[in-house]
């Protein structure tokens, strides 16, 4: 079995797996992507309004999240700081880079240590009409769009297929046996897409996934040096292939070109 068979086969399952989490593209269900929505939101640090049950409405920040919950700021206001209790069902909405979303979810310890704020559950669900920062190739297309980049200041190449995609980086699936590590540079690196349109940008690998059993590595990686013609080229990629997934959706014999 080649390495894009096995690739295939092994992501096919995967998304069997999740495709209950793909019914509704407003929302974010599934639960590695509500953390990271989180994260996000704390590292950038941005004030989001917290509605409790009576609909009065204050500012906090979420500046950590747990393993199964994150925590908010206390309110500065000292009446609304009294209305938390444990299990009061609050609403929280924010913007991520200009994209409105919001989520509901419960108090579970109105008190954090040290006075640091409150702990609130993981939401089920977060509405963000935007979903799709990262597009995911489709399985029959996948082969179609190579990879070839070489570890900067070394003679090592790496090569692989894209995984996903996103207007600020991508996920690549490499050979088990490619020694990629965090941190590393891919200068240079080409990305063939659509049209035999090549992407060329440098790639700062921001995190590695490796399983031994799936025989692949996944490289998260962040775009860097990104020319306006392989930005555009990108950007149409990712476009295309939005539409083609909602005609699918629309009509499921529609197949992907």
């Amino acid at each position: 079995m080649t390495f894009l068979s096995e690739l295939k086969a092994i992501l096919s399952t995967e998304r069997k797996k999740n495709d209950l989490y793909d019914d509704n593209p407003n929302f974010i269900t599934r639960p590695n992507r509500i953390h990271y929505m989180l994260r996000k939101l704390a590292a950038s640090n941005v004030h989001v309004s917290v509605v409790l049950n009576d609909q009065s409405e204050y500012t906090s920040r979420i500046s950590d999240v747990l393993k199964e919950g994150f925590l908010l700021d206390p309110f500065n206001d000292k009446d609304g700081h009294n209305k938390v209790t444990t299990n009061s069902i609050i609403q929280v909405n924010a913007k991520q880079q200009a994209v409105h979303f919001k989520f509901n979810t419960v108090i579970l310890k109105p008190n954090a240590p040290f006075d640091t704020g409150y702990i609130a559950a993981l939401p089920e669900k977060i509405y963000y009409p935007q979903k799709r920062a990262f597009f995911r190739i489709p399985l029959d297309a996948i082969g179609k769009y190579s990879v070839n980049a070489a570890i900067q200041f070394s003679e090592n190449e790496v090569s692989g297929y894209l995984y996903d995609v996103s207007y600020g980086g991508a996920c690549i699936a490499v050979q088990s046996s490619s020694y990629v590590k965090k941190g590393d540079i891919l200068s240079p690196s080409s990305i063939r897409l659509k049209h035999g349109l090549t992407a060329y940008v440098d790639l700062t690998v921001c995190s590695v996934k490796r399983n031994p059993r799936e025989g692949f590595t996944r490289l998260g990686c962040e775009f860097l040096n990104l020319d306006t013609e392989s930005k555009r080229h990108i950007h149409k990629f990712i476009a295309e292939c939005e539409r083609e997934r909602a005609k699918n959706q629309i009509n499921p014999v529609l197949k992907n070109t």
